[in-house]
């Protein structure tokens, strides 16, 4: 009797999570709608990337420098611009996205070097005290200035960083 409704029970969470799982892909999958283009490239820091979204060109670097070499370079007419720096805490990371500046923490702290220090007028800070399970973990992200522009810039930065891991 127990062993059934403890069946029962689980049947119908299970039921309720595949349904609202279900919702949400539907949800994510109405989100985009376009055309994406690839490039099919004799340079290999190219081939096989996304060339465009909607009509938006991306371009990659081409570059001798390993730092930059097939990470974006453009989307539309906003350029990208990375570190070619002696740390390797922001060697190879976004240094700009058109007007907006990307800074990095160079830092004697495990939990907070390399990671992004500033996106324009967007302060970022982490724990680098206390428990290891919250060590190096975001603990504020600030914008004071309600910066639509660095707003953007932060949202871009991730798109940037998924396109560079293509």
């Amino acid at each position: 009797m127990m062993k059934n409704i403890f069946t029962k029970s689980f049947s119908r969470a299970g039921i309720s999570l595949l349904f609202l799982l279900s919702l949400s892909i539907q949800a994510n999958a109405q989100r985009f709608r376009g055309k994406i283009e690839y490039y099919s490239s004799v340079f290999p820091s190219e081939d096989g990337k996304i060339k465009s979204i909607n009509g938006t060109s991306i371009e990659y670097y081409n570059s001798v420098f390993k730092s930059e070499d097939g990470k974006v370079k453009t989307i539309g007419d906003k350029r990208v611009e990375y570190y070619n720096s002696v740390f390797p805490s922001e060697n190879g990371k976004i240094k700009s996205i058109g007007d907006i500046k990307i800074e990095y923490y160079n830092s004697v702290f495990k939990s907070e070097d390399g990671k992004i220090k500033s996106i324009g007028n967007i302060k970022f800070e982490y724990n680098n005290m206390g428990s290891q399970k919250s060590e190096g973990k975001i603990k504020s992200i600030i914008n004071e200035t309600e910066d639509r522009e660095s707003e953007d810039a932060l949202d871009t930065y991730y798109f940037i960083e998924k396109l560079n891991c293509q």
